[in-house]
């Protein structure tokens, strides 16, 4: 009788522990981290998808770096400290466009290992939008920005759709945008130009508005500025005339109606709903165009108003009939 040879086959296998994608957004050039928590930490490799060797690996209490995919070479890093706690999060410095992508951490004991994933994607926010206007009509624009940009136009809250666009792109993979509003600027009208980036993560608004306003010496100006408050019901505009400018702030635990300030020699008055009064402005001095601007995160919005102090000659050649009889004691606007 032939001897029979039994074979057995041991499969050695190590629990595995896997957890739900995290999404994390960096800008770029700036540093940037990748949280990972184990407990497994004799071992820990990142790796970013699609790429053959390692973004990062540390082993036997040190880095080891022999195999690192050459694209990270000098911008990886631990937090060594507080491995032994727990923390295998990756920093990243001198984030790039083409950083963006999928990254695991790997991590490991003898025994046992887990794996976490990140999708790392490029955020750049809209911070500023210059909206002007021009001989071509109004222009909004803004730069450096990811994901790519759209923009929409309103002409007191109704849409637009005569208007140009231009988009550019750098190397380093933000846009630009550029507007163009083709139409004349008609006073007492409110221009917005509305800038959604593509993956509609943030909505910024900027609006332009031009008015005129015409007093007679010993009256009051009369400027609307535009009226929007932060989370804490505060709200501040800055007033600009020439080289000079102010900022009005008016705050919700103050309980007065109007906030008051000394400008160029004249006291100003901020009232709850975004009117500036600028009591007695007599002189050319005071002819010009005052700026309105209130600023937030999201928003930015301008009022330009050109003041004009009429001469006496022209009160006689208007004849008294043009001025109001309630603002014969130099109080009103006209």
């Amino acid at each position: 009788m032939k001897p029979v040879i039994l074979t057995f086959v041991l499969f050695w296998s190590i629990p595995l522990t896997t957890e739900e994608d995290v999404t994390v957004y960096c800008i770029v050039t700036s540093n940037c981290v990748l949280p990972c928590t184990s407990t497994y930490h004799d071992i820990i490799h990142w790796y970013k998808e699609g790429k053959a060797d390692s973004v990062h690996t540390f082993y036997n209490k040190a880095d080891d770096l022999q195999y690192q995919d050459v694209d990270f070479k000098g911008r990886t890093s631990l937090f060594k400290d507080q491995i032994p706690q727990g923390n295998a999060s990756l920093l990243l410095s001198s984030f790039r466009t083409e950083d963006q992508g999928k990254y695991k951490c790997y991590t490991a004991t003898n025994s046992e290992n887990r794996e976490q994933f990140v999708l790392l994607k490029i955020k750049v926010p809209v911070k500023w939008v210059d909206l002007k206007m021009t001989s071509e009509g109004i222009t909004c624009s803004t730069k450096d920005v990811y994901p790519e940009p759209n923009i929409s136009w309103f002409r007191d809250g109704r849409s637009e759709d005569k208007f140009t666009v231009n988009r550019t792109g750098d190397k380093e993979g933000l846009f630009s945008v550029s507007s163009v509003l083709t139409q004349s600027v008609a006073e007492n009208t409110t221009y917005s130009c509305s800038i959604s980036l593509r993956d509609e993560s943030q909505h910024y608004t900027a609006s332009l508005r031009k008015e005129n306003v015409e007093i007679y010496p010993g009256h009051n100006v009369t400027i609307h500025c535009p009226v929007s408050q932060d989370n804490t019901g505060n709200s501040n505009i800055t007033l600009t005339y020439g080289e000079s400018s102010t900022t009005l702030t008016y705050t919700q635990t103050s309980q007065l109606p109007t906030t008051t300030v000394q400008w160029r020699g004249k006291t100003l008055h901020l009232a709850r709903d975004g009117t500036v009064t600028i009591h007695n402005p007599e002189n050319v001095e005071y002819t010009g165009t005052y700026t309105c601007e209130r600023l937030t995160a999201q928003s930015r919005h301008v009022v330009h108003t050109e003041v004009k102090i009429c001469s006496a000659n022209n009160m006689r050649n208007r004849g008294e009939s043009d001025v109001n009889p309630h603002n014969g004691e130099g109080n009103g606007v006209i």
